[in-house]
């Protein structure tokens, strides 16, 4: 009998099968057989989209920006790639999963680095907004909470911000390799969901730390919005919060549905990797269309801000600064003193 779980087979939907990829793409009729040929085109479209991008970005954009902006634009086409690797190996759903996970939790990180580059770098922004402070109620954490103090804009809290990103960068690729050690060892399955199953406790732990990540990007959002809506920042986040929702939330509701037998098996599937086949077929389409949509935000180039103004100490020193000595004679303001 074969293991059940996320791209294996169903006892109760089929037994004693060969190979699980073979068998799919046998049973195809001439639909099924289209739409894998229509998804694994919009892939390969995606892929060749977002490297002419590369080649645009490498020739367009200031070397500062590019590595985050290529970072940020290959979100779309990567999460599409591994879900066509998924769907025609289902076997490899749990790889694939991970690496799109993975890899979308550096991107968030990179995308904070983005909203403080395109203010001008760390320097210039604590610069711009050295007399604002930052509004902490705001989502995912505590938009609710409107009674939380504001805190300045500094150094030090700028830091603690871009941690608040870097961890989930740095620990969600420690954890998804700790669940395929543990998966290997047949001690972790999607579909054991109990307290002594390791499944339940990582997810959870998963979700606490990408809730954590999640705050800062809005933090930082609200705070540059108005300054960068005109390049298009808005937009830009709205790209970066559709990835997040289809490729965690989305597959999330899927699993759920599954494992409570509102997604019913259809042999040689199991419910749960008929969920998960379903959710990588929406995926392909979806970052597909984003693709699309993120070469024409991302392509037009935007003129940069102006410099923000000299605060009361700079004035100063460029007020001395204009003293001129001349045969020790100080001439200021145009004037010569004889």
């Amino acid at each position: 009998m074969e293991e059940m779980g996320n791209g294996t087979l169903d006892p109760v939907c089929a037994k004693n099968d060969p190979p699980f990829s073979h068998k799919i793409i046998r049973g195809l009729d001439l639909t099924g057989i289209f739409l894998f040929a229509i998804l694994t085109l919009m892939t390969l479209i995606a892929n060749l989209v977002f490297g002419e991008e590369v080649f645009y970005i490498y020739r367009k954009i200031p070397s500062s920006k590019r590595t985050i902006f290529i970072w940020i634009n290959a979100a779309a086409p990567v999460i599409a790639t591994t879900s066509c690797i998924g769907m025609w190996i289902p076997r490899s759903t749990m790889f694939t999963d991970f690496t799109a996970a993975v890899f979308f939790a550096i991107v968030i990180h990179k995308f904070m680095l983005m909203m403080i580059k395109e203010c001008g770098g760390q320097k210039l922004f604590l610069r711009r907004f050295e007399n604002d402070h930052f509004k902490i109620s705001t989502g995912p954490c505590c938009c609710c909470c409107l009674c939380l103090p504001y805190i300045r804009i500094t150094r030090r809290n700028l830091f603690l911000m871009k941690l608040g990103t870097f961890q989930l960068a740095f620990l969600r690729p420690v954890l998804m390799f700790l669940s395929i050690v543990l998966w290997t060892n047949g001690n972790y399955s999607l579909s054991d969901l109990s307290p002594n199953g390791a499944a339940i406790w990582i997810n959870c732990f998963v979700g606490a730390l990408t809730i954590i990540a999640l705050w800062p990007i809005g933090i930082m959002f609200q705070q540059v919005r108005v300054l960068l809506t005109c390049k298009k920042i808005i937009p830009k986040f709205a790209l970066y919060q559709f990835v997040l929702i289809l490729s965690q939330l989305q597959a999330a509701i899927i699993n759920i549905l599954a494992l409570r037998g509102i997604i019913p098996c259809a042999p040689p599937l199991a419910s749960l990797a008929r969920g998960a086949y379903m959710n990588q077929q929406l995926l392909i389409m979806e970052m597909f269309l984003i693709t699309l949509i993120s070469r024409v935000v991302y392509r037009k180039r935007y003129d940069d801000l102006e410099l923000p103004e000299c605060t009361d100490q700079e004035s100063k020193e460029n007020k001395q600064n204009t003293k001129i000595n001349l045969n020790g004679k100080v001439v200021e303001d145009g004037t010569q003193n004889v």
